[in-house]
């Protein structure tokens, strides 16, 4: 089997598996600026990978719920490696690659989503899991049940698309199941904490007015759905397989990304990239993981930090309440971090301490204002209750751990708020770390 890989619509690469290897091999006369990867530049002798796909093309194939759903569904297109599962999904996904067989047209033929009717629907497990199932066959990564759509009532001039361009949806749709219940709600304000600060570029995100679900405005694509950028994870970058997204250090992922950005711009981006892991150690993410910091770009001398993405409160789910933080900080997985982030924003990010603690205070302002709007939130819908409780204790744990306890100054907190409410005490963890995304959605699959 051989692939055609397009950048933005133009055929620039095979890809195929030879012997025990995967190669991608670029065709004649590929423009420089036409690389698949920053990893694989255009050249004459083709980039070989040994028994698995390229990293590079690992990084975007489904996972999860997504994939049980694309082996029951497409099960007779596939041989049981990635490169069948490309086969199928790779025309459509996020960044400027996309892959299909040979002589195949990049984009799909898929029925339009209304938005804005998703928005306001009472949104089911059954009904997700049906939407699911439809708009399956598109190349996203994430264990959380996903997917991505063409919008209904798009711009009529969109449609009108040269072979140098590809045209694909300008959302990303992601659900609950019954281990994350009403993270639409829990992401959405979540990344507020972050995003009402307007310091660093944070994907735009609209929540479903029941919770369940949360529609993410894609950062790849411009206001038509025209593919602008080139994006590539931290795991891709460290040649790691999806599954080993949790298997290395944030050292080793801002290592493997700060090589390729511009001297320029590098003071601006190491501080996006300090703002983005503090927001995971005082809104108490655990998920933040290599998969979850990327790049994004144009060209080789345009790339940056992708805008953040991603972040929940994940120790607001008891399922999950005990996992530490995704990667280690200078050997230490721990949500206690003394003076380690202080240190690692001196050494690898050239930020001072004074700065350092007033980034620190700045986000823990921003989640009190938001964590008073998640009480007023849950007094007007008694279903989001237990898990608004649970998402401002979480905060309160995480703004305490970074602030410094010898301070003279009383801080402020979200105890007063809490009080207030009348929030009894969050619910015992469950022991053992655990990973998002085991989707309780997921069911045998069909007999054929």
């Amino acid at each position: 089997m051989k692939l055609d890989v397009h950048v933005c619509g133009r055929t620039v690469a095979k890809l195929y598996r030879e012997r025990d290897e995967y190669v991608l091999s670029y065709l004649p006369d590929t423009a420089p600026t036409d690389f698949v990867s920053l990893t694989m530049p255009v050249r004459e002798e083709p980039w070989r990978w040994p028994r698995d796909l390229h990293p590079f093309f690992r990084q975007n194939l489904p996972e999860g719920y997504l994939l049980s759903i694309i082996r029951e569904e497409f099960g007779p297109l596939l041989d049981g490696t990635d490169l069948s599962l490309l086969a199928v999904v790779g025309g459509m996904g996020i960044g400027r690659v996309t892959v299909t067989p040979e002589g195949g047209v990049p984009g799909g033929d898929m029925e339009p989503l209304q938005i804005e009717s998703l928005l306001k629907a009472k949104n089911t497990t059954a009904h997700f899991a049906s939407l699911v199932r439809r708009y399956a066959r598109v190349s996203i990564s994430g264990m959380v049940p996903k997917f991505i759509a063409p919008e209904e009532n798009a711009d009529a001039s969109a449609h009108v698309v040269g072979k140098p361009t590809l045209r694909t949806s300008r959302y990303i749709i992601k659900g609950s199941d019954d281990s994350t219940p009403y993270l639409g709600f829990n992401e959405f304000h979540t990344m507020r904490v972050l995003e009402r600060l307007n310091i660093v570029p944070v994907a735009r995100t609209r929540m479903s007015e029941d919770g369940c679900i949360l529609v993410v405005d894609r950062f790849d694509v411009d206001v038509q759905g025209i593919v602008t950028h080139g994006v590539e994870d931290a795991c891709g970058l460290l040649g790691l397989p999806p599954h080993e997204k949790y298997a290395t250090t944030t050292e080793r992922v801002l290592n493997a990304t700060r090589v390729y950005v511009p001297a320029t711009a590098i003071r601006t981006q190491l501080e996006q990239f300090g703002w983005h892991l503090l927001t995971n150690y005082v809104v108490r993410n655990a998920d933040c993981h290599a998969k979850n910091i990327a790049l994004y770009y144009t060209g080789l001398k345009n790339v940056a930090y992708t805008p953040a993405y991603d972040i929940v409160t994940t120790q607001a789910y008891p399922r999950y309440a005990a996992n530490p933080p995704g990667l280690s900080v200078d050997g230490r997985q721990t949500w206690a971090v003394g003076k380690t982030l202080e240190r690692f924003f001196k050494a690898r990010l050239g930020i001072t301490p004074k700065q350092y603690a007033e980034m620190v205070e700045r986000l823990c302002e921003s989640a009190v204002e938001v964590g008073q709007e998640v009480i007023e939130a849950a007094r007007n819908e008694p279903r989001w209750h237990t898990l608004a409780k649970h998402m401002v204790y979480a905060w309160n744990d995480g703004m305490t751990s970074l602030r410094s306890p010898k301070g003279l100054v009383v801080f402020r907190g979200l105890h007063e708020a809490i009080a207030q409410v009348g929030f009894s005490e969050p619910e015992r963890t469950e022991s053992g770390r655990k990973m998002i995304g085991r989707s309780e959605l997921l069911g045998k699959p069909r007999k054929r």
